[in-house]
C-alpha cells in the first residue's frame, strides 16, 4: 500500500468536502443536534463545502493519498491561523447550509460548536507555537488499516519542521480519545456536552512535540 501525504491541491476540494461528509455521517457529536439521516448528510456536506473553501489558503490543508485517491485529510492551524471572517463564509457558500438543515439545528450546532473548541483556542493564545488540529478524517472505506497513524505522524513532522512545539485537537469519540491518548496525547480538559435530553463526552488534549 504506497500512501502519499502532502498538502491538498485544489483540484481534490470537492473529494475532501465529500470524504469529510462521509466521515462525520455518524459521528455523536453531529447525530446530537442533527438526528434525522438525510439532514445530517445534507448538512454535513454544506458546512464542510463551506469551511474547506474558505480555509484553503488560509489553513495548512492536507492529504492522504492511496495511488492517487485521496482517503484522509486534515486541517491544522498554525499560531498565526486568522479565522475567516463571517461575510468570508457567506461567499464561500456558507448561506447553503441554511438551505440543507433546519436553521435551529444549524444554529446550535455552530454555538456548540465554538464552546467545545474554547479550550483548544484558549489554550493557543497562552501558549507558544501551538498548532491546533481542528479537523481529521479517514475515509471510513479505509479506517482500521494503520493510515491514521501515519498521517498523524507525517502531521506532527510537519508542525516540528514548521517551528511548532504542540499539537492540541478536541475530539467526542471515546474511540478517537483511545486512538490519540495511545499515540502520547494527554487530555488538558474535559467536560459533557448535552442537548435535547442527550449528552457525550469533549475532550481537548495535547501533545509536545
Amino acid at each position: 500500500m504506497n500512501i502519499e501525504f502532502g498538502k491538498l491541491k485544489r483540484e481534490e476540494l470537492k473529494a475532501a468536502v465529500a470524504l469529510a461528509a462521509r466521515a462525520y455521517q455518524d459521528y455523536a457529536y453531529v447525530a446530537l443536534y442533527f438526528p434525522d439521516d438525510a439532514e445530517r448528510r445534507r448538512g454535513l456536506y454544506a458546512f464542510m463545502n463551506c469551511v474547506m473553501k474558505s480555509n484553503f489558503g488560509r489553513a495548512d490543508i492536507l492529504g492522504a493519498r492511496i495511488d492517487g485517491q485521496l482517503v484522509g485529510r486534515a486541517t491544522l492551524e498554525s499560531p498565526d491561523y486568522q479565522p475567516p471572517s463571517f461575510w468570508q463564509s457567506i461567499v464561500n457558500d456558507g448561506w447553503k447550509v441554511y438551505f440543507a438543515a433546519n436553521w435551529k439545528n444549524v444554529n446550535g450546532y455552530l454555538a456548540m460548536d465554538e464552546e467545545a473548541c474554547k479550550p483548544c483556542h484558549d489554550y493557543q493564545k497562552t501558549n507558544r507555537d501551538v498548532w491546533y488540529l481542528s479537523m481529521f478524517e479517514i475515509d471510513p472505506a479505509f479506517q482500521g488499516r494503520g493510515i491514521g497513524t501515519q498521517f498523524l505522524a507525517f502531521q506532527e513532522d510537519y508542525v516540528r519542521q514548521r517551528g511548532g512545539r504542540e499539537m492540541i485537537l478536541f475530539t467526542n469519540s471515546e474511540k478517537n480519545l483511545v486512538f490519540y491518548t495511545k499515540r502520547g496525547y494527554e487530555v488538558f480538559h474535559e467536560c459533557d456536552i448535552e442537548h435535547d435530553g442527550r449528552k457525550v463526552g469533549s475532550w481537548s488534549l495535547k501533545k509536545s512535540l
